[in-house]
């Protein structure tokens, strides 16, 4: 972070070099075009536009607050002493060092114009190839003043294992569609919301799909996923793609939103498989550590207390055998906590390290926002990446503020019609909370890729991934209402 120092410096070189003064044209309009602009547009989810030279002059000072603060561009990865994870992360939207300088000379500087050209686009990053789009047979109107949560099934149709490589969401309805939490269900998992609530008709829902099923996070602005060449991730005959889709009307009516999902099906079978994991959520010791807020015995409890600004729960969970006489590589993680989540880190402590990989890992280290959620994959080669075997412990540890301070407990209260904090346990539904991360990982796929032998491959990985990733959902999402206390 520059400081005043730093200003100087950059102002005194600019002046002493004769490095000409950075204008709008040819230096601030692609960094906004690059960082800001594809969420602050017309039409975009930000409250306001950034798009040309007076909106971003008029908001600058702002714009370079937030920056610096680390709060814009939405991105909550982190690094401190305690938690310091290897490897930097793909598509990570902030600003370099030397751009941010930019902007402080540019308005140090006077703001100047510069030499007129045609603007930069807006960087949309998109799937490499499309092969299926997911449309819904009927749209969702939103309207009102409260955030709704709204649920889709959609059938990829495949009588054969396909490959999954890329998915993009593509809303209808920018403006108001706020982020979407995608999910790959077994037929067997399917089946119930499928009898329920048919394939392509949305219906509201509000903790969604089982959490152990979700392997993408998509909000306005973020890179769609996109493995790397040579992986995919397997969907058995039968899969249905589900989608819970958070949509912000902010008082308006608009019109019904169809919001699709594109998919990249590789052709050929790939390299290594990817499949997902998740881990947290333990309501019981001894995977669920001792901690302050416990019953008065002593026995671990996962609760939020009420009025408390940084309450912790700390798990310490012995990772399943995935392997199968297979290396399992962790390729991404994403973390997930309720409204009143404010941190998860996540530490890999290996029973056998292999070669250079540390005794004990950072595997991520990250803030949280329930309006930005993202997945975060590593920026590295494959064989670089973390491995994670049999045997292994993953260290767990969440923080909530659960006082009248933090915004998103006013939201909470808004939802359950309550006037006053209350303890939120663990739970499904979004006034509860939750303290679970779900591992991208990667392994080199076996000989076998028949479906009988993804099938099993996956039975297995699912067996030991929800028996780790604590309570689920045994039935289809709505049917259980919760009335928190009243104070």
């Amino acid at each position: 972070m520059l400081g005043a120092r730093g200003m100087a410096v950059v102002l005194l070189c600019a002046a002493a070099c004769s490095v000409p003064a950075p204008t709008w044209h040819q230096d601030i309009a692609p960094i906004v075009a690059d960082h800001c602009m594809s969420c602050h547009r017309a039409g975009g989810i930000a409250p306001f536009a950034l798009t040309d030279y007076d909106s971003v002059r008029e908001q600058a000072h702002r714009m370079l607050d937030q920056i610096e603060r680390g709060a814009m561009p939405p991105f909550s990865a982190r690094s401190d002493a305690e938690c310091a994870p290897r490897y930097g992360w793909d598509g990570d939207p902030r600003l370099s060092d030397a751009e941010k300088a930019t902007l402080q000379q540019w308005m140090a500087s006077g703001y100047l114009l510069g030499d007129p050209s045609a603007p930069p686009p807006i960087a949309y990053h998109n799937l490499a190839r499309v092969t299926e789009s997911l449309v819904p047979e009927e749209g969702w109107i939103a309207s009102g003043d409260h955030d709704q949560f709204i649920c889709n099934l959609f059938d990829v149709g495949n009588t054969d294992v396909a490959w999954l490589s890329g998915l993009q969401i593509q809303p209808e309805h920018e403006d108001i569609v706020h982020h979407a939490l995608i999910y790959a269900l077994e037929p067997e998992f399917a089946e119930p919301f499928v009898a329920e609530h048919g394939i392509g008709r949305p219906f509201v829902c509000s903790g969604g799909f089982p959490a152990d099923f979700q392997f993408h996070a998509w909000f306005p602005g973020n890179q769609p996923l996109q493995l790397p060449a040579g992986m995919a991730m397997p969907l058995v005959p039968g899969t249905k793609i589900a989608v819970q889709l958070h949509y912000h009307p902010h008082g308006g009516v608009y019109g019904a939103d169809r919001t699709s999902i594109d998919l990249e099906l590789s052709p050929s079978p790939p390299e290594q498989l990817y499949f997902g994991a998740s881990f947290g959520n333990q309501p019981d010791a001894p995977t669920l550590l001792p901690g302050p807020g416990d019953t008065e015995d002593g026995v671990p409890e996962f609760v939020v207390p009420k009025n408390t600004a940084e309450h912790h729960e700390h798990m310490r969970q012995p990772v399943p055998n995935f392997e199968h006489g297979r290396e399992v590589r962790v390729v991404s993680v994403l973390p997930h906590m309720h409204l009143l989540g404010t941190g998860l880190a996540l530490t890999l402590e290996r029973r056998k390290p292999r070669g250079a990989a540390p005794r004990v890992e950072c595997l991520s280290n990250t803030g949280w926002n329930f309006d930005w959620q993202r997945t975060y994959a590593y920026h590295a080669p494959f064989d670089h990446l973390p491995v994670i075997a049999d045997g292994d412990v993953l260290d767990i540890k969440c923080t909530w503020n659960n006082t009248i301070q933090n915004p998103f407990l006013q939201r909470l209260l808004a939802d359950t019609n309550g006037g006053m904090p209350f303890d939120v346990p663990l739970g499904e539904e979004t006034v509860d909370e939750m303290c679970l991360t779900i591992l991208g990982l990667a392994q080199p796929a076996p000989r076998d890729l028949s479906a009988q032998s993804i099938a099993r491959i996956l039975a297995g990985a699912r067996v030991t991934a929800r028996a780790s990733a604590g309570p689920r959902r045994t039935e289809p999402p709505g049917r259980r209402a919760r009335t928190p206390p009243s104070s």
